[in-house]
């Protein structure tokens, strides 16, 4: 079976700085893999990049056998190959944020709703029944006439993943889901994607979660500096690690890990 994604040689600078520098891996259908490292590796730019929420520098990037690759060309100017393929890219992928990004003034079915008519043009009732089964789904059914300012920040991103769902993307890209949360809220989250993860969704997150990304990762790649330090599974990772970079951050993180 083809990987649902493929990552090669994906770079991205921001002026002088460059964050990524030469990232690569791929992912097979129903996979699981978590994205961690220290802060500023690169971990939620290469989520952007993929999505191309931002434009890489360069690189390649193939979702379910369609590609975009990005050159420099001999101007130095960036210029993306197949760009028409990023539409294909986002209907093909969901993401969810840190932070919520639920429309105030639309209820919660509202906000489900709203990619479903304007986007897959599905009409009302249809796209109010997917939005229930999503909501349902991440146990957000009985909130459907809230309004977001009405709902714990827990609540909400349970709403967010929902309104990624019902999209039915072939995969969920999450970025550090939880970050925004209060403690106690944390759990309901990483439930539902615990829940995901088993009912065999194709994930790619990254989080500093890590006691969680060791329980559900089939894969854990460790970014450092821009580049792939690590990529093992997780009991490999945590027993052995393979640089001093990745020995010193599960130093730092072992006591939630553990």
């Amino acid at each position: 079976m083809s990987p649902v994604l493929k990552v090669h040689e994906l770079r991205k600078a921001f002026g002088a700085t460059s964050v990524l520098s030469g990232v690569s891996f791929q992912m097979r259908q129903g996979e699981v893999i978590s994205l961690v490292g220290s802060s500023g590796s690169g971990k939620s730019t290469a989520l952007r990049c993929i999505n191309f929420l931002e434009t890489p520098s360069s690189g390649e990037i193939e979702v379910m056998g369609d590609a975009i690759s990005v050159v420099q060309n001999e101007r130095h100017e960036t210029e993306i190959v197949n760009a028409a393929n990023i539409r294909v890219f986002r209907r093909r992928i969901g993401m969810v944020f840190q932070s919520f990004n639920l429309w105030p003034h639309r209820t919660v079915l509202g906000n489900v709703t709203e990619a479903l008519i304007y986007v897959l043009r599905k009409d009302k009732r249809e796209a109010e029944e997917t939005a229930l089964s999503a909501l349902s789904k991440v146990g957000m059914a009985d909130f459907s006439h809230r309004y977001p300012s009405q709902l714990s920040g827990g609540q909400q991103q349970r709403v967010a993943i929902a309104r990624i769902l019902a999209m039915r993307p072939k995969l969920m890209l999450f970025d550090e889901p939880t970050s925004a949360l209060d403690p106690e809220l944390v759990g309901e989250v990483l439930k539902v994607i615990r829940t995901l993860a088993g009912e065999g969704a194709t994930i790619l997150l990254v989080t500093h979660e890590m006691r969680f990304a060791r329980e559900v990762s089939n894969r854990m790649i460790f970014l450092h500096k821009g580049i792939v330090e690590q990529d093992a599974v997780p009991e490999e990772l945590f027993c052995n690690p393979a640089s001093e970079a990745v020995n010193r951050f599960l130093s730092s993180v072992i006591s939630t890990a553990a």
